[in-house]
């Protein structure tokens, strides 16, 4: 048989959990969304366009509906390349708008666009 004390406490309890679990899926998608826009600006460091970066950052994060933006579109070596990812969480009748960036250097081409290697110093 319960108490009248148990019978208090129980319901607090559980929302209590309740509660914890929720705030730990936010937590979760946080960090997921950062993962995500980590995995962008690398892609975005290595390749140039829109597709390959967002191809990276939706399978860096499958499980969250994400957009992702890249600026800019169209790099050349050492541009700074900036990856946004954005998804919303509702808990309850909030709804939180999450955001994560990370930027990456665009790195160096190993040949020239014309297709003729790169000759280091002191090569013929």
């Amino acid at each position: 048989m319960l108490s009248l004390e148990a019978v208090w406490v129980l319901p607090a309890l559980a929302l209590l959990v309740v509660g914890l679990l929720m705030a730990v899926g936010l937590v979760r998608d946080v960090l997921l969304l950062h993962e995500a826009a980590r995995a962008g600006a690398r892609t975005a460091a290595t390749t140039t366009g829109a597709e390959p970066v967002l191809t990276a950052a939706r399978a860096a994060a499958p499980e969250l509906e994400m957009t992702v933006s890249v600026q800019p579109v169209a790099r050349r070596d050492g541009d700074l390349a900036r990856v946004e990812v954005r998804a919303a969480r509702t808990i309850g009748p909030v709804r939180h708008a999450l955001s994560a960036r990370a930027v990456a250097r665009v790195e160096p081409a190993v040949g020239r666009n014309d297709g003729s290697p790169v000759l280091g110093p002191g090569a013929p």
